[in-house]
């Protein structure tokens, strides 16, 4: 597979500024440029200032601050669906593995359906996260289910019982009431940094 080839800047900016008046904004193209062609050997600066700095060359003239989620997507119960190492992404990985063996002629095992559920369950959660009547112990039940699912499903044989749905709904959702499952990060520094940022 041959390798991407780069852009250039002009055409990066060009593409950025029709992008800008497309949505009635005024892009600033100087700036446009400068953000584009940063150089990080000259002067390090975090992604996130790019970034700011990137949206403020497309002309938005205010940023406000974070919208508060309807429920915290990056704690447990859900961080086992949203995690970057969470079932989704094992899903995803047992998919191309199987892709893999069908590409060398191999029979491989046929996809369960904790695996397609899952990955179903991210997005909604993703989908979800801004929407204040989003009924959250419906959600908390809908992990619960994936994860007995997938435990179900990779049983080593040696007479383990399955586990039970419903209680691990209550564990989990209780743990998530009273804050003992996995408490507040009071170093939630991504929104806290967003907020800085905002201008109004």
């Amino acid at each position: 597979m041959p390798e991407p080839v780069g852009r250039g800047v002009d055409d990066v900016v060009s593409e950025l500024s029709d992008w800008s008046t497309s949505a009635g904004l005024r892009a600033d193209a100087s700036a446009l440029r400068a953000v584009i062609s940063h150089d990080r050997s000259v002067a390090w600066q975090p992604a996130d200032d790019l970034l700011f700095d990137l949206v403020k060359a497309l002309g938005v003239a205010r940023i406000g601050r974070t919208l508060p989620w309807a429920f915290p997507i990056e704690r447990r119960p859900f961080a086992l669906i949203t995690d970057p190492i969470g079932m989704p992404t094992r899903a995803r990985s047992r998919e191309a593995y199987r892709r893999a063996e069908e590409e060398d002629g191999e029979v491989p095992e046929p996809t369960q359906p904790w695996e397609t559920t899952t990955i179903a369950l991210e997005e909604e959660l993703w989908a979800s996260l801004y929407h204040p009547s989003v009924d959250m112990p419906a959600l908390v039940r809908r992990v619960a289910e994936v994860q007995a699912a997938c435990g179900a499903a990779s049983e080593d044989g040696a007479g383990r019982a399955a586990t039970d749905p419903d209680r691990l709904f209550e564990t989990l959702f209780a743990g998530l009431v009273d804050g003992t499952l996995q408490p507040d990060d009071p170093e939630d520094s991504g929104r806290q940094w967003a907020d800085e940022r905002a201008t109004g």
